[in-house]
């Protein structure tokens, strides 16, 4: 944190984001957001000090289910302190279980039930606690899919946070929005790496970012729509399960299309893919995009 505040890098809510995809409001570019979930009571102990004394603020991502019930977990006397003090509080499902793979076998119907309860659930409960509007979701364990994306949306959350790692930009899905994982072991020198790049914003991905299909596809594609940013014949990819080596891809210089054509690859399972570029104003920066797709040969619930 005290990297961000002397590199004067800019902490917004994640509010102040959310109405500039809606309403096209400013904001600051390379901004910052920071969320913490899951709602332990080191949130309040030892992150809220921490982010008080730099006047960064911040979401916590809570699940009812530990409220006031798990030793390790937040009160509701917590939060509520915590919000009267401007700290935003959202959702985080029900019970924290991994949404695309339910804790018993479940027909289609009881499927959707339940992960209906897990979503509507703890927006009303929180609401009803914490008097504030619940608006974002951060998928337990990172875990959705086309389904689980459908139901958020039909929830009435406007934004849902993954733990696929990239940056964001105008063009990303707010129900599919990316995040820079922090853990424990993250040491100071890895973290200040994620603001070594700028964002490279691509849309026409396909598959799409956390599409599930039947079958590895035979072209992998993208659209870059900041083109004059970036030296094109400078682009690499990596996807992995089709390499552990960066491979370099042409981009169209009129279009800002690229395509990846895949020969090879029969494993399923989670496809994550990276394409970088050098920065056309400082070639020793980077500009970078990274999405998802999952293959799965019964893709049905």
């Amino acid at each position: 944190m005290r990297y961000l505040f002397v590199q004067k890098i800019p902490v917004i809510p994640l509010a102040a984001f959310l109405d500039h995809l809606d309403k096209k409001t400013p904001m600051p570019e390379h901004s910052v957001v920071i969320t913490i979930d899951d709602g332990y009571k080191t949130a309040k102990t030892i992150a809220w000090p921490i982010l008080q004394r730099y006047g960064f603020p911040f979401t916590l991502y809570v699940y009812p289910h530990s409220i006031s019930r798990l030793p390790v977990a937040l009160t509701w006397n917590d939060l509520r302190e915590m919000t009267a003090y401007g700290v935003d509080v959202q959702s985080h499902s029900l019970t924290h279980p991994l949404l695309t793979h339910p804790h018993k076998p479940m027909n289609k119907k009881e499927y959707a039930a339940w992960i209906d309860e897990e979503l509507v659930e703890p927006k009303r409960r929180i609401e009803a606690e914490l008097h504030q509007p619940v608006t974002s979701i951060a998928y337990p364990y990172g875990g959705y899919d086309e389904f689980i994306v459908e139901h958020v949306k039909k929830a009435g959350y406007r934004m849902a946070l993954t733990c696929d790692d990239g940056d964001v930009n105008d063009h990303t899905d707010p129900l599919r929005m990316n995040r820079r994982l922090v853990f424990r072991q993250t040491s100071l020198r890895a973290f200040t790496k994620y603001f070594t790049g700028r964002p490279l914003e691509v849309v026409g991905l396909t598959p799409r970012d956390g599409e599930r299909v039947k079958d590895v596809p035979t072209v992998i594609r993208a659209r870059i729509m900041n083109l004059g940013k970036i030296i094109p014949d400078t682009a690499q990819i990596l996807v992995d399960k089709l390499g552990s080596h960066w491979r370099p891809v042409t981009i169209d210089p009129k279009t800002g299309e690229m395509q990846l054509p895949v020969t090879k690859a029969t494993k399923r399972g989670y496809y994550f893919v990276s394409l970088v570029a050098k920065d056309r104003a400082n070639s020793s920066l980077q500009r970078e995009a990274s999405w998802l797709f999952i293959v799965r040969r019964n893709i049905s619930k």
